[in-house]
């Protein structure tokens, strides 16, 4: 993807946080993650952001962005520092899984991927 532009939003993964409570491991089932992190309202260039969404890539990989599957987020227009969530469903209970999380403006555009966190799938 390359680096981004200044004027795309920048996520502040301040508080980029991967819930995952101890599991049996390879019980299998329909596992979950929650994450969490801050939402940005600022372009790069400090300018405000336009509606933006998100997306939270996973797999187990350690680097599941850009090529992974994501699940898409579209909070309602953020505040300054609110915490978005989101919970990655259909997992294997016991796995351990890698996420990361994008930024989209309201063209479409995507933002870099965020550092990689892990966690293991628990049951919901």
């Amino acid at each position: 993807m390359g680096r981004c532009p200044a004027t795309l939003p920048r996520i502040l993964l301040l508080a980029f946080v991967l819930v995952a409570c101890s599991a049996k491991t390879g019980s299998g089932g329909e596992g979950v993650l929650d994450a969490a992190w801050k939402a940005s309202t600022t372009k790069t260039d400090g300018s405000p952001m336009d509606r933006v969404s998100y997306r939270v890539y996973y797999g187990t990989t350690p680097r599941p962005c850009p090529d992974g599957p994501y699940l898409a987020v579209s909070p309602a227009t953020p505040s300054p520092g609110q915490t978005v969530t989101a919970r990655v469903t259909g997992l294997t209970v016991g796995q351990l899984y890698y996420v990361s999380v994008t930024a989209v403006d309201s063209r479409g555009v995507a933002s870099g991927c965020s550092q990689a966190s892990s966690a293991t799938a628990r049951h919901p």
